[in-house]
């Protein structure tokens, strides 16, 4: 399905991580209290500590899901390459080892179960539960995302200024090191420039030929030294526009990009860019 492939948003933060992992055992937790499901009303000693230990588990199976596997699978986690597929993945891997740690707490309260047989009862259950709300809570999110990046995308593109013709018609860029001569380009050549640790690589055009250049120099930096061009803006915490080469501002449900003339890569635009920054 064409669905799938729909660009997605994957969970980066750290902040947000804990949470989601906090906040679902706490529920897993309480569900089971209020409404004693699959045989929690039965009485127990210290069923309490007992469904409690089910609470953990969530939040132990979310914890291994959001930092160990993209520590293991770095290549897989790339977040400009996250899909409705891949996140549907990623939860169904979640499902698996929840269940598996749920299976491994009950065996480890009732002993004289079979442990497989626990674990397929628990996968079902778990699947029974989850999958549903997920798949659900998945559409929903690139439904509400898509359509709020477009319109956010919509109303950018209809800011974009005219072409216009700077005061200062050349950019001087410095290294670091003052034994090296400036980069000097005209305005018209500059098309922007993105941030890679300690250095940047600089795009702009020759003969209408891109072309690239890495220095050692910080975004922050070569922000300061631009800041007289009006042109040159800041979109991204790791790229520098030239925003008279702005042919088209796209959104989906995974973010903003920008396209700029003569180059295939879309640039990401940063939640913080705005119509004003237009102007």
């Amino acid at each position: 399905m064409q669905w799938l492939n729909l660009p997605y948003p994957l969970l980066k933060s750290t902040k947000y991580k804990w949470l989601f992992a906090l906040l679902s055992g706490m529920f897993v937790f309480v569900f089971l209290i209020v409404f004693e499901p699959f045989g929690a009303a039965q009485s127990i000693v210290y069923k309490y500590v007992f469904l409690a230990g089910f609470g953990i588990s969530v939040f132990l199976g979310v914890c291994v899901t959001y930092f160990m596997l993209p520590k293991l699978f770095p290549v897989f986690f790339r977040p400009e390459k996250w899909t409705i597929a891949k996140e549907i993945l990623l939860q169904s891997c979640c499902i698996l080892i929840i269940s598996a740690f749920n299976s491994l707490h009950n065996y480890n309260w009732w002993r004289d179960i079979d442990f497989y047989q626990n674990f397929y009862i628990f996968l079902k259950i778990t699947i029974s539960i989850g999958i549903f709300p997920i798949i659900g809570l998945i559409f929903f999110k690139e439904r509400t995302l898509s359509k709020r990046n477009i319109e956010r995308a919509r109303l950018l593109s209809n800011q974009l200024p005219p072409v216009a013709t700077e005061e200062t018609s050349s950019v001087h860029i410095q290294e670091e090191s003052v034994k090296k001569s400036p980069i000097v380009l005209q305005l018209s050549d500059f098309l922007y420039a993105q941030s890679e640790g300690n250095y940047i690589t600089i795009y702009y055009l020759d003969d209408s030929v891109l072309m690239h250049k890495l220095i050692r120099l910080s975004l922050k930096q070569l922000e300061i030294q631009l800041e007289n061009l009006s042109q040159i803006k800041r979109c991204h915490r790791s790229y520098l526009i030239n925003m008279q080469h702005i042919i088209a501002i796209d959104g989906n449900a995974r973010s903003l990009t920008i396209q700029l003339d003569k180059v295939a890569t879309p640039i990401p635009v940063s939640r913080s860019f705005s119509k004003a920054d237009f102007k």
